[in-house]
């Protein structure tokens, strides 16, 4: 990338140096045109002023004399003749007429001999009559207008070459500048990433002003945060599932060698023992096959949706209520208004579905309870179950995967309060539990009543 960007600068140096070159011929054909045509005009003044001073069919010779001197002034070499085509008046006569004094500062400005080229002729009228032949050619200048003009050419060339030299350096300067600039953090994330390629999920890299750099360098992070967070993930999980795995099939392999060997006599006890663990089996599956949906739902992002949060609730409770009541359980919704949100209705649907489903585990007698509100820009859900409770000193640990508290038993794997955490984090909110043993516990849910997409 650093050689393209310097190369890219040596470009746009090209690119000034003939747009240079282009504008100083430009510049100078326009003055040369500019001059021309000034030409033009002070030759078109002096046909006119000679041409003014024939008047009754004669010339006045102190008029013409006047208009071939300001001809001379203006840089011509001027032959005039009759209409018979005899020369009446030259720049050389009148110069030769002219006093000492005047003919030396004249002198000093035009040079007579040095006339350059052939005469142009035109003709001269008087009321549409033909009276005679202007002859012209340039005169060489000198004094003060050729060197004005020398100089005028010489500063624009100079000009527009420092210009150049300024425009290339700065160029050159910046085109390294940037090179190193905009590459350094570039060479930052290419390293980082074979970092990441290798498996160090653990580098970082320095975020960068806020532009599009600095974003990349902070959505790289992000992804090598998410990448540590997935690997600890992963090997805590395959720690945990080896350990789950492990005690039931023991207990089933133990079983089966006990009813190989007759040592168990009560084969349907055995039978039931094993169906007990294929069944805990199955729920540690299906916890599985929950985290991995949470995972994926952490991963990507949500799609968020307005909803209204009343008829949100009365779904769950008209889909898992007969769930309740089949155990004896009651399980309602508190009377509210209609609350509209803005928010992820699968997450919040699979947090709704473990915190409920946590309830019912451990709730014999009473039932749950579901109310909900806003204040300011959150929305607020609270579950409130007659269950056996929490132990204080657990409360911080029950939302750690795998955990199960000691009157857990053998109910759950210790996954669903953990997703409800994770997710509830991800849709940027919180959760609070209160509980003591033997009342039962309150799950107090926040979120942004406008979600937005992680």
């Amino acid at each position: 990338m650093r050689t393209k960007l310097f190369f890219a600068f040596l470009l746009v140096i090209v690119i000034a140096l003939v747009s240079n070159l282009i504008f100083e011929r430009l510049i100078m054909s326009d003055f040369d045109e500019y001059r021309k045509g000034t030409a033009e005009d002070h030759l078109y003044w002096v046909l006119a002023s000679i041409e003014g001073s024939y008047e009754g069919d004669r010339w006045d010779m102190n008029v013409l004399s006047e208009a071939i001197h300001w001809g001379m002034m203006l840089g011509f070499d001027i032959r005039v003749q009759d209409s018979a085509g005899r020369e009446i008046v030259n720049s050389h006569t009148v110069m030769a007429s002219l006093p000492p004094a005047m003919m030396r500062r004249m002198e000093s400005i035009v040079h007579t001999h040095s006339a350059e080229g052939e005469y142009e002729q035109y003709p001269l009228y008087s009321e549409g009559r033909e009276i005679g032949a202007l002859f012209v050619r340039p005169l060489k200048k000198g004094g003060a207008i050729k060197v004005k003009e020398h100089i005028f050419k010489e500063r624009g060339r100079n000009f527009l070459l420092i210009s150049f030299v300024v425009a290339g350096l700065s160029a050159i300067v910046m085109a390294i500048f940037f090179s190193l600039y905009l590459s350094k953090p570039i060479r930052r994330l290419k390293l980082a990433a074979g970092k990441i390629a290798e498996g160090d999920f653990s580098i970082r890299v320095k975020p960068g002003p806020p532009d599009e750099i600095g974003r990349l360098s902070e959505s790289f992070n992000y992804m090598a945060e998410a990448l540590q967070k997935e690997e600890l993930l992963r090997k805590h999980l395959t720690s945990n599932i080896a350990h789950e795995l492990r005690t039931p099939l023991t207990v089933m392999k133990a079983q089966v060698e006990a009813m190989i060997d007759h040592v168990v006599t009560d084969i349907p006890g055995g039978l039931e023992t094993i169906k007990a663990e294929v069944e805990r089996l199955t729920t540690l599956v299906e916890g599985i096959e929950d985290l991995a949906k949470a995972e994926a739902s952490f991963f990507s992002p949500g799609e968020y949706v307005r909803i209204n949060l009343k008829e949100f609730l009365e779904g769950i409770v008209s889909r898992m209520g007969p769930i309740f009541h089949e155990k004896g359980l009651s399980f309602s919704l508190s009377e509210g208004g209609d609350l509209e949100v803005v928010t992820d209705v699968d997450k919040l649907d699979m947090i709704m579905k473990n915190l409920l489903s946590n309830s019912l585990k451990f709730t014999e007698k009473g039932g749950v309870r579901i109310e909900y509100g806003n204040k300011e820009s959150d929305f607020f859900m609270v579950l409130r179950d007659t269950g056996q409770g929490i132990p204080e000193d657990e409360i911080p640990k029950i939302f750690m995967r795998f955990f199960r508290g000691t009157g857990a038993g053998q109910r759950g794997v210790g996954i669903g309060l953990a997703l409800v955490k994770e997710l509830i984090t991800v849709m940027g909110g919180r959760i609070a539990v209160t509980s003591a043993p033997g009342e039962g516990a309150t799950f107090t849910l926040w979120l942004p009543i406008r979600g937005h997409a992680h």
